[in-house]
């Protein structure tokens, strides 16, 4: 049996094993996913980590501390700065971005017209370099509004001003809105913003973040984390096995 598995810190919210073992059964592979929780500091074993495993998805705050560790990057995701899924090749490991396409494919199934519109990206880590990768690919014109957030602190005062500045979209890529952690404050912003395209690239058990609960109150067209990631995983799953989800 072929075992893949989804690394980060947290993990336990993750939906990528259901949604892959669903794609492996409709194949008729024989693979399973499992969650691993591995801690920023348990990283620099994620080779030994990684031996019985014929790949693995990366989440944060991995995406860009892994990519030293491996043995090959793909050329987008050099580019981008980070990595999500990793391809056992062999005996090497090999990683790819399949983040940036995954939310633009997102995005285009809302009905957004990317080419010659501006992006807000709130975030400077490795999901928003992927995203603003994917929309300048597109003839869309990214922006990013805020500082990398690594524990939930709030928005740098420089950057507020751009919150209250008309995009076409409106992107976050930041931890924000995650089960157990500080929301993402909309009220404020997003009537100012006025996008016509929504994507919160978090999502969560527990229901919608205040984030898409703000949005569907303005009538904005929005999409949470889910719809992104089943897009990236289809990708992911093209690298992993060849075939067509």
């Amino acid at each position: 049996m072929r075992l893949y598995a989804v690394i980060g810190c947290p993990i336990a919210h993750s939906r990528s094993p259901e949604l892959y073992r669903d794609m492996f059964k409709k194949h008729g592979l024989d693979a399973d996913m499992i969650r691993i929780l591995v801690e920023p500091h348990e990283l620099a074993g994620i080779c030994r980590l990684a031996e019985p495993l014929s790949g693995f998805a990366v989440t944060m705050p991995h995406k860009r501390a892994i990519m030293p560790l491996l043995d090959g990057i793909s050329d987008e995701a050099r580019s981008i700065g980070a990595v999500n899924i990793v391809e056992r090749r062999g005996d090497e490991l090999i990683g790819h971005n399949t983040d940036g396409d995954g939310l633009t494919d997102a995005l285009y199934a809302l009905g957004a017209e990317l080419s010659g519109r501006r992006a807000a990206i709130l975030g400077r880590g490795g999901a928003a370099r992927a995203a603003a990768y994917a929309l300048h690919k597109r003839g869309c014109e990214p922006t990013f509004i805020v500082r990398e957030i690594r524990d939930g602190s709030s928005f740098c005062e420089a950057d507020l001003a751009a919150l209250h500045t008309h995009f076409d979209l409106f992107i976050n890529a930041t931890p924000l809105g995650m089960d157990g952690g500080e929301e993402l404050e909309a009220s404020g912003f997003l009537k100012d913003m006025a996008p016509s395209f929504v994507m919160d690239m978090v999502y969560r058990r527990s229901g919608e973040t205040q984030l898409i609960r703000e949005a569907r109150r303005l009538g904005i067209a929005c999409a949470d984390g889910s719809a992104m990631l089943e897009k990236q995983a289809e990708r992911a799953f093209r690298i992993w096995t060849g075939l067509e989800p």
